[in-house]
């Protein structure tokens, strides 16, 4: 069990319905409860939540609490990518998705999400880097169907159906999903084929949900997951979802999966890009890994088998 003594809470207020300010005064009372020295902050500016989680360690904290939506975390996730000490970065949900804290085995309410910070552990994280974008992610760049599912889930719904709005877009995608000729570059080796899907992935695993999007769900290997799909068929579909939650059988012909430290994914005509939930535009994407490069912290029922913690005591 983790032991902290001087937390900063950092709060977006915008981030999902608005509520995050409100919980701010739970999550305060929760963290000095248990012994802690808590500063809080709103963010009011972009850079805001980088700049104090790159700062955090020369001013005395030893836990960084992000009270916001997936966006929110990345945004402290930048700051400690570039921090010379790194401080363990907890994530307190309060978007609209909240797809971090879930696949962190995370909580999605303030108290309960306190008690798992305490519960759980420190664990090191690889995190991805899109040259060119200058933009991290925690759990993956994904090119085409993927990516539609995002641009038509817009925060409006998100705020009211929550990772519903993904599933019905996922949906209404299956049946209009956007082929296209993909040349995807690494480490020497070139390939070349028509896909839809493409997923460069770093934390490939939801606990609660068991689902695996890669085979190996180890996010501090050093490694990007790489996968290709190219569906042609509703079935083709099923075979790969079926895959996906259990990664035993026969391999889909449609699929193919590989490890990568820097790919470089192009595409005619190009295909749209997402990044941790939120859109980039359109391929080229060029990714690379860097790795251990921040400390996050998981819930108790996080499977230790994934990677190594940091420490069960700090």
């Amino acid at each position: 069990m983790p032991e902290f003594h001087n937390a900063l809470l950092v709060v977006n207020p915008v981030s999902g319905p608005g509520l995050a300010p409100r919980y701010a005064k739970r999550v305060v009372r929760d963290l000095q409860r248990r012994g802690l020295t808590v500063e809080q902050r709103e963010s009011r500016e972009p850079g805001d939540i980088r700049r104090w989680s790159h700062g955090a360690a020369d001013e005395g904290f030893d836990l960084v609490c992000v009270l916001g939506g997936d966006g929110s975390l990345q945004e402290a996730v930048d700051g400690q990518v570039e921090a010379a000490q790194k401080v363990p970065l907890a994530h307190i949900a309060g978007g609209s998705a909240n797809v971090i804290p879930l696949t962190l085995a995370l909580p999605w309410f303030p108290g309960p999400a306190v008690s798992a910070v305490f519960q759980g552990r420190v664990q090191e994280f690889d995190v991805g880097y899109l040259v060119g974008r200058k933009r991290h992610f925690v759990l993956m760049t994904a090119v085409g169907f993927p990516a539609n599912v995002v641009k038509d889930s817009p925060r409006r719904w998100k705020n009211f159906f929550g990772l519903g709005t993904y599933l019905w877009a996922g949906i209404r995608n299956l049946f209009r999903r956007q082929s296209a000729s993909v040349v995807v570059e690494s480490e020497g080796t070139r390939r070349r084929r028509r896909a839809n899907a493409i997923f460069v992935t770093n934390i490939g695993r939801v606990p609660d949900l068991r689902l695996r999007m890669t085979p190996d769900t180890d996010p501090s290997d050093g490694f990007l997951d790489v996968t290709l799909i190219s569906s042609r068929s509703l079935w083709d579909v099923l075979v790969i979802l079926a895959r996906m939650l259990a990664w035993r059988g026969p391999h889909p012909r449609r699929m193919i999966h590989f490890k990568s430290q820097h790919v470089r994914i192009d595409a005619t005509p190009p295909l749209p890009v997402q990044i941790d939930g939120e859109m980039l535009g359109v391929t080229p994407v060029e990714a690379r890994v860097i790795p251990r490069a921040v400390q996050l912290v998981v819930g108790p029922r996080y499977d230790r088998e994934s990677s190594p913690s940091v420490s069960d005591g700090r």
